[in-house]
């Protein structure tokens, strides 16, 4: 499952299980960077007709601070193959009335996708002269992976980099102070 993980490394691994500094570290994941991640990836998709939802989940240990975002909920495969890309394949039917997939079709190249790889994101593409076509089964072509993960995790290295930064001079203080 496709997630972007964010690590920041320092040489404060001492500190880091101290009940104090855990609890700063904690409290600045869950208030300000899991939020901002899940809407980072949430602006992603937020024109899209069948969206996934996001959740995010922290891990602290003495070597790494970390937040993962992942897609959750009935949509989520379909973000997996937007993300990840897929290789050609065939779309046999499964009838849910009629018995015959229904789709816009223009020919070979007519379809042109809202999103493309490195970043470029626009929801659903458009079928340039497309009549409605009937199918017992198709040869879908695959797609690029779009790479999601790796634009959200270089766009905000550095904002993430600071937020703990911040929270690891926080959390210095009120050990200096007794907690």
């Amino acid at each position: 499952m496709p997630t972007v993980a964010y690590r920041v490394t320092r040489t404060r691994r001492a500190f880091v299980n101290a009940p104090v500094v855990k609890k700063i570290l904690e409290q600045e994941l869950d208030s300000e960077v899991k939020p901002h991640f899940i809407k980072e990836f949430e602006k992603i998709v937020a024109n899209w007709k069948h969206k996934p939802d996001f959740q995010g989940r922290k891990y602290i240990t003495a070597d790494t601070i970390q937040v993962n975002v992942y897609p959750v909920g009935a949509n989520k495969q379909i973000y997996i193959y937007v993300t990840g890309g897929t290789r050609a394949h065939p779309i046999p039917l499964t009838p849910k009335s009629s018995g015959w997939l229904a789709f816009m079709w223009g020919g070979p190249g007519s379809y042109k996708a809202k999103t493309g790889p490195g970043g470029k994101f626009g929801g659903p593409g458009t079928v340039s002269g497309g009549v409605m076509t009937f199918a017992k089964q198709v040869q879908h072509p695959g797609n690029a992976p779009r790479n999601f993960e790796k634009v959200v995790r270089e766009k905000n290295k550095d904002w993430f980099a600071a937020r703990m930064e911040s929270a690891w001079k926080r959390a210095i203080r009120a050990m200096s102070k007794g907690g």
